[in-house]
């Protein structure tokens, strides 16, 4: 009789339990569904998409940013074009981030080559066929030529032929970073200057844009985006055009952030909590990369 009980008392134990971690499971699924709307709410619906759209018969993507981790912005959709075997992608960096923190890992006069490397690493993950460091000042560019760095792309562009250039908008620089701001406005007057050259192999500029959703939680939780971003929405980011889901991507970006060591202290506010989450949860809620389309030949 003895022996029953405990039986009895241990088939109800289990179905407690079975009941306790579906129940949790339920909460987890509808906390990650209700996170992920307000992460989508937008003015207007904003169309997501499985893979980039990318023009017919397009060999090579170019991605232009001020420094080293720019890239992050972008990287699931990166790694995503990386499994297009006929397609290259190109790194062109104006700086090398010597103007940022150490992270107390290396001396401040080594910091531009530590920050190459990291790259070097971080464009491995991501599938980088071709890396370029322009060699401008880091938090500089505001006293650089523009004709001078203009001509540095152009002739990157004649070198890799890219029909297409993802690269910062030229009203916030994506959270108001001066270096972001100059790089995308310069990129965007170049391909506008060129738009009549039949030489001029670029059909499509884009930039990583926010959905309203996205906007409201970085000014919540991010310092950098409460320091940086404007409080006038006309001030801001262009309305994104589109999504790609990223989800599947999610480890190779994780690894990609993770490769910028001496920036963690970015990254931690930027996307926090993404060393204590497992990149299956973490980008199930962040699951989709945006972008607006800001200039077409």
């Amino acid at each position: 009789m003895a022996e029953f009980s405990f039986y009895s008392h241990m088939r109800m134990f289990l179905k407690v339990i079975v009941i306790l971690l579906l129940s949790v499971a339920a909460l987890l699924s509808f906390f990650v569904l209700y996170f992920r709307y307000q992460l989508q709410k937008h003015r207007q619906p904003v169309p997501i998409y499985q893979a980039f759209p990318l023009p017919d018969a397009a060999r090579t993507v170019m991605i232009v940013f001020a420094h080293p981790d720019d890239e992050i912005a972008i990287a699931g959709t990166l790694a995503q074009m990386k499994q297009q075997r006929n397609l290259q992608i190109v790194g062109i960096y104006l700086t090398a981030g010597e103007a940022g923190k150490t992270g107390g890992l290396v001396p401040k006069e080594k910091l531009a080559e530590t920050r190459t490397k990291e790259l070097q690493q971080a464009g491995e993950i991501l599938g980088f066929r071709q890396l370029e460091m322009l060699g401008f000042p880091d938090s500089g560019l505001k006293n650089t030529s523009p004709d001078t760095v203009k001509a540095a792309l152009l002739a990157a562009i004649e070198r890799y032929r890219p029909e297409v250039i993802i690269s910062f908008d030229d009203k916030v620089g994506l959270y108001g970073h001066p270096d972001h701001l100059h790089t995308g406005r310069w990129v965007l007057e170049l391909c506008r200057q060129r738009a009549d050259s039949a030489n001029f192999p670029v059909q499509q500029l884009y930039c990583p844009a926010l959905t309203d959703g996205m906007i409201e939680l970085a000014m919540t939780i991010s310092q950098t985006f409460k320091r940086n971003y404007p409080q006038d929405p006309a001030k801001g980011l262009p309305p994104p055009d589109f999504g790609i889901h990223i989800s599947q991507q999610g480890e190779e970006k994780l690894r990609a952030i993770q490769a910028h060591r001496t920036q963690k202290h970015i990254f931690d506010d930027v996307f926090p909590f993404h060393d204590r989450i497992s990149p299956r949860w973490y980008f199930r809620l962040f699951g989709e990369e945006y972008y607006a389309l800001i200039w077409k030949k």
